[in-house]
């Protein structure tokens, strides 16, 4: 049996601090915070910042310069806390590198769900799918449900795995998502394919739910490699 790992203050710090970058939208080169500044913010001592900040500094995230502050490096947009507590940094990848692996995970999850899938389950995947069209009529929120939808028939599949695979390329292409709202504005294609899945589903026809998951993610991928230029990619996503 596995032990509870106790966390240190300062690894507490360093959480919250990746945590005040993500939900500040901090990049590279931005400046953050002082100590005195964080252990206000945290409420914790400044020996619990300092020691956190060191952390950071070692791991080449954070960068001070004696009079300016203290700044962002490029490693700290591609750098992750694993779940032993240590710092870790994503792996390079482009779009298409991404999408390759995503792609047949997500094929894998809808032929699960089509199988394991329960009458609830249908029922909250068609809401989904018709609060996503609603959103998408309104111009508003609907990448959050584009999201749930995707995250809702992993969760069908029963397979954890697959689950924290699928949440975890699905976060890596977050930052795309908001750009695909104004870069992309006909959806209607996303409407009918939701809809062309819910409806294999139902009938768990599993050759044509994996059919036109496959299509839906091309079609992902066709729109992400307009907005990022292949070969530019690896300055945005994690490397």
């Amino acid at each position: 049996m596995k032990a509870i790992k106790r966390q240190s203050l300062s690894e507490q710090v360093v959480e919250s601090i990746f945590k005040y970058i993500k939900d500040n939208n901090l990049k590279a080169g931005d400046q953050i915070p002082t100590e005195s500044e964080f252990a206000e913010f945290f409420q914790v001592s400044r020996t619990s910042i300092r020691e956190a900040m060191k952390a950071l500094s070692i791991n080449g995230v954070v960068s001070s310069t004696p009079g300016k502050g203290t700044f962002l490096q490029p490693k700290a947009m591609n750098t992750v806390i694993g779940e032993d507590g240590t710092l870790q940094t994503q792996a390079r990848a482009t779009i298409a590198q991404i999408m390759e692996i995503r792609t047949p995970l997500e094929v894998l999850a809808i032929g699960l769900a089509a199988q394991r899938g329960t009458e609830k389950d249908f029922e909250e995947l068609e809401e989904i799918t018709h609060q996503y069209r609603e959103a998408v009529l309104s111009k508003a929120g609907w990448v959050q449900w584009g999201t749930k939808f995707h995250t809702k028939i992993a969760e069908m599949s029963g397979n954890p795995l697959l689950i924290s695979n699928l949440r975890f390329l699905g976060d890596t292409v977050e930052q795309y998502r908001e750009n695909m709202a104004t870069f992309y504005e006909d959806k209607s294609y996303y409407i009918e394919s939701h809809k062309r899945i819910c409806e294999a589903l139902r009938c768990r026809d599993v050759e044509a739910a994996q059919a036109e998951m496959q299509r839906h993610m091309h079609m992902t991928e066709d729109v992400l490699s307009m907005i990022v230029d292949e070969k530019n990619a690896t300055e945005f996503l994690p490397h």
